[in-house]
């Protein structure tokens, strides 16, 4: 199996292959110029692999929590890739993937920034994922997650992790998705078989003519 992953939803490009037992992978820093690096990105790490497109048997892409522009750039050049080759194209919420990363602990949560003094949050016992995405204002979101640990320490990782470790709260240090440990959740059947669809923490501040929302 060829497992193609594509993360576009914060300030990098990111594309990562996994063909049987060889990972390859390129990543660049900053968030201006997705759509145009995106495709070539993938084209030159397919080469670099050996692989050509027709090789790729399942499709990966992030779909959040990010930013509005950079997880349509990623979803839309996933589900196109996917069309033209008839291959699966799964969606992947960072929520969970930061969630099971503090699963060996016993209570664990994956906590992203997304700005406004808000939280997005998702909570995980002994493995397995509890509840939904939830979003809420710092404080109380932190609450709720102090609360799932009754009183034991819940072991946190995102991209707001570092700013919240505490006494209850412990910082697992991983605040950036590693595209290999995405790789081993899917293949392992661990992460939810989302679909290829952005998932918005609020709707775009953006609105159409008439106040429709695009």
């Amino acid at each position: 199996m060829t497992l193609l992953l594509i993360d576009t939803s914060t300030a990098r490009c990111a594309a990562f292959v996994r063909h049987g037992t060889n990972d390859h992978q390129q990543i660049e820093a900053g968030s201006r110029g997705q759509d145009a690096r995106l495709a070539p990105m993938v084209r030159d790490l397919l080469v670099t692999a050996g692989l050509t497109p027709k090789d790729i048997s399942r499709i990966g892409v992030v779909i959040g929590p990010g930013a509005f522009t950079g997880v349509r750039i990623g979803v839309s050049f996933a589900r196109g890739l996917g069309l033209a080759l008839s291959v699966p194209v799964v969606g992947v919420n960072a929520l969970d993937v930061f969630a099971l990363l503090g699963a060996a602990y016993g209570h664990s949560a994956g906590v992203c920034d997304i700005g406004r003094g808000e939280l997005a949050y998702r909570l995980c016992e002994q493995g397995t994922l509890q509840g939904e995405y939830e979003t809420a204002p710092v404080e109380e979101a932190l609450a709720t997650i102090r609360a799932f640990g009754s009183d034991k320490p819940v072991y946190i990782a995102g991209t707001a992790a570092a700013q919240l470790d505490g006494e209850i709260l412990r910082d697992t240090g991983k605040n950036e998705l590693d595209m290999a440990v995405i790789a081993d959740l899917l293949i392992a059947g661990t992460l939810p078989q989302l679909e290829a669809l952005p998932w918005y923490h609020r709707p775009p501040d953006a609105k159409l003519p008439g106040g429709i929302t695009p």
